[in-house]
């Protein structure tokens, strides 16, 4: 009785059916998990901020508000670039940050300020202007 009962919980260790000999898996189908389906994880649409031709920098002036936001700028070029802010008297170039390849910062602001983008020679690359919200300038 005690080889019997060895011999049964063996088989059924091995997954094998007593009908079937010993060493040799069941016939029956391993039952399957349900497949897990993997959800697309969408990320927030960037708030991007549209250029505006560097030609029209004359006369532009950012105006003193009250509303705060950021803009994320992503250099993704192969070379440095900088930021500057057109200040609230005459528009002049204020440099704030230098941005290396393939970096992004942030930086702090109001609505309705004005930001020019520069290449490592000093060229203008974009001029774009804060809204009510966050915003994205992406150079490339």
């Amino acid at each position: 009785m005690a080889v019997t009962l060895l011999v049964s919980l063996s088989i059924a260790m091995l997954g094998c059916k007593s009908t079937d000999k010993p060493g040799k898996p069941s016939s029956k189908p391993a039952v399957k998990k349900p497949a897990v389906k993997k959800l697309a994880v969408k990320k927030p649409a960037e708030n991007l901020m549209p250029r505006i031709d560097p030609k029209k920098e004359k006369g532009l002036v950012s105006l003193d508000t009250d509303v705060a936001v950021s803009i994320t700028v992503k250099n993704q070029t192969k070379s440095a670039i900088s930021l500057h802010w057109l200040d609230e008297g005459a528009g002049d170039r204020v440099h704030y940050k230098d941005i290396d390849a393939g970096a992004e910062v942030v930086q702090e602001t109001w609505k309705d300020h004005y930001w020019i983008i520069l290449d490592k020679d000093e060229k203008p690359l974009g001029i774009y202007k804060t809204t009510d919200k966050d915003g994205v300038i992406v150079i490339k």
